[in-house]
């Protein structure tokens, strides 16, 4: 559920959607916003798919400047899921000290292929890969369209292997891939690739060690919780680390408590905001807010960088 003291907007004076501003270089967002806005797909399951995009308390006049990260959804799931445990971590990480950004959580799900790995399905039900990279990117950073350097790109279990996916399909979209249990392997419960003898060059496309090669033009950040025992979880992150070592990409592995759960996600969130480097832009300073209620790491998370 989301916190209370989050509000849904449907009409704002500040419209991100149009990268409207309050031309009032003194005002500011007394609280954190929540907009639901509705972007067309070029596709067949959902022609409009939802989208939120939460903005911190900053400076009304310094939002178009924030960086952006776009947050997926794991399978069975949804945006609200993956909110709520990360908008009360990231409002108490701002709170204290770290850079603030703009998050934004896409509905991923898929009528024709329900585990929609966030991609492109064969028979173009569904475009979510490509809806996600243009439309999404159009519509959200529209006024000041964000260089890969002020982007960033996570996901949670299938979201993780969606954004590692995409992000490496665009290494001109996003600097930093960030994956939360993800996975590096191909696995197609619901068909979304198509049949192996007929779409061999799909299922090559959507297998991340085909990317490899660009690997090393971002940096990464690989969580996997130490008590998840998801068979096709465990030990991805390690292996995935040893892919990316051998291109000399920078990445950092980390361990939190939480299982394969939002628990985890929560416990993670902190060690992100931290982790994540941006461009220069201005140092804006997150109004503050009434303490909120927030999910607590039972144990402290172990986090490895590579050299």
């Amino acid at each position: 559920m989301i916190p209370r003291r989050l509000v849904l907007v449907l009409a704002l004076s500040l419209n991100l959607a149009t990268g409207l501003l309050i031309n009032n270089s003194q005002a500011t967002i007394p609280n954190s916003t929540l907009v639901k806005l509705k972007i067309p797909s070029p596709e067949r399951d959902f022609p409009i798919r939802t989208v939120y995009v939460w903005t911190p308390a900053v400076p009304v006049d310094q939002i178009t400047v924030l960086p952006v990260v776009y947050m997926l959804h794991g399978w069975p799931g949804s945006p609200s899921g993956l909110m709520s445990a990360v908008i009360p971590q990231l409002t108490k990480a701002f709170a204290g000290g770290s850079a603030p950004f703009i998050a934004v959580f896409p509905d991923g799900n898929s009528i024709s292929h329900p585990d929609s790995e966030w991609a492109d399905s064969y028979d173009g039900r569904a475009k979510i890969e490509t809806w996600l990279t243009t439309n999404v990117i159009d519509k959200v950073e529209a006024g000041n369209i964000r260089s890969k350097d002020n982007r960033a790109i996570l996901g949670f279990s299938m979201g993780g292997y969606g954004a590692a996916s995409i992000g490496m399909h665009h290494p001109n979209l996003y600097g930093q891939i960030i994956s939360l249990a993800g996975y590096f392997v191909v696995d197609d419960d619901t068909n979304v690739f198509g049949n192996k003898s007929s779409q061999i060059a799909k299922i090559a496309y959507q297998s991340p060690a085909n990317f490899a090669v660009v690997a090393n033009q971002f940096r990464w950040f690989l969580g996997e919780s130490h008590q998840d025992y998801t068979p096709l979880i465990r030990g991805q992150s390690v292996a995935w680390a040893k892919k990316l070592k051998g291109v000399n990409a920078s990445y950092t592995l980390s361990s939190a408590s939480g299982g394969h759960s939002y628990t985890f996600v929560a416990n993670e969130i902190p060690i992100v905001t931290k982790w994540l480097k941006w461009s220069a832009v201005p140092a804006v300073t997150p109004s503050p807010e009434p303490p909120i209620e927030t999910l607590t790491a039972t144990q402290t998370p172990t986090v490895l960088t590579s050299p």
